[in-house]
C-alpha cells in the first residue's frame, strides 16, 4: 500500500514539475513577444517622428 501511495506521489511531483517549466516556457515566451512588439513599436514611432 505504501509503494501505491509513493508511486502516487511520485507521478504528482513530475507532473507538478512539468507543470512550473511549461509556465516558465510560456512566460519566457510571452517576455520576448512584448519584447519584439516595443521594438516594432518604437520603430513605428521613430519612424513618425522623423
Amino acid at each position: 500500500m505504501s509503494y501505491h501511495f509513493d508511486a502516487i506521489r511520485a507521478t504528482i511531483d513530475e507532473r507538478l514539475r512539468t507543470a512550473e517549466q511549461d509556465r516558465l516556457v510560456r512566460a519566457l515566451r510571452l517576455k520576448n513577444r512584448a519584447e519584439r512588439v516595443q521594438k516594432r513599436a518604437r520603430q513605428a514611432l521613430d519612424s513618425l517622428a522623423a
